[in-house]
């Protein structure tokens, strides 16, 4: 008795065999960049409250000032608002730093998948522009940045960073002033050193969350570096 005859399945990275795998695929892509887009949004609404919060208490800070000329009733209000004000900025600042590390992950998923997509059919894969490489320097690559610590200088975390150590040093002056009633100037040197420490916190927060966003997700196709050339 002869045996239907077997139904020759094409092989597993072909695309043509896996059409559901395929809608799958496609289906994640769109649902990454979407989750991107909500992310940068998320960010920059967060931001954007907290310095029009920060920009509103300034001149009500102003306006008592000119009431009390920089009176108890001047120093009563900016110790109650200031570190509310301060307070909301650490909340944005880790906020939005969750947010940036959400971005640079999703960026990998969907270059992984780009790569998946080169795959099918390498002949063609000059088509696709940006990198498939899953690990950050291809992700950065594909936003036209370099993997260099100074990218740490140009991001939404780092300007706020600054500002709250700007507030800090700040609220810490004015609180030594009104509190412990010494000379401005010691004031003034209390304030930058807490603002110098309060910086140093936060970058050094920021560096250990992104390297464990590093390590914590290994590439599985990471980007070739180019050799360097010897003169």
């Amino acid at each position: 008795m002869n045996k239907p005859p077997t139904e020759q399945l094409p092989p597993p990275g072909h695309a043509d065999g896996q059409p559901a795998f395929m809608q799958a695929l496609t289906t994640e892509h769109f649902t990454l960049q979407t989750a991107r887009a909500v992310a940068v949004s998320e960010g920059n609404g967060r931001t954007a409250l907290y310095l029009g919060a920060l920009s509103s208490t300034l001149v009500a800070l102003a306006l008592v000032a000119q009431r009390s000329l920089f009176g108890d009733v001047f120093h009563v209000v900016a110790l109650t608002v200031l570190p509310a004000v301060f307070y909301l900025g650490l909340v944005t600042y880790v906020r939005i730093l969750q947010s940036s590390i959400e971005d640079i992950l999703y960026a990998r998923a969907i270059n992984r998948i780009r790569h998946y997509y080169t795959g099918i059919d390498p002949s063609q894969a000059h088509w696709f522009l940006l990198s498939g490489g899953d690990d950050v320097p291809g992700a950065l690559a594909n936003m036209g940045l370099r993997d260099s610590w100074t990218q740490f200088l140009f991001t939404m975390p780092s300007a706020v960073a600054v500002i709250n150590s700007l507030l800090g040093g700040v609220t810490v002056a004015v609180a030594i002033v009104t509190l412990l009633g010494v000379a401005l100037p010691v004031a003034v040197l209390a304030g930058m050193a807490s603002g110098t420490a309060i910086l140093a916190l936060h970058v050094a927060y920021q560096v250990r969350r992104f390297a464990a966003m590093r390590a914590g997700v290994a590439a599985e196709f990471p980007t070739a570096r180019r050799p360097r050339l010897v003169r």
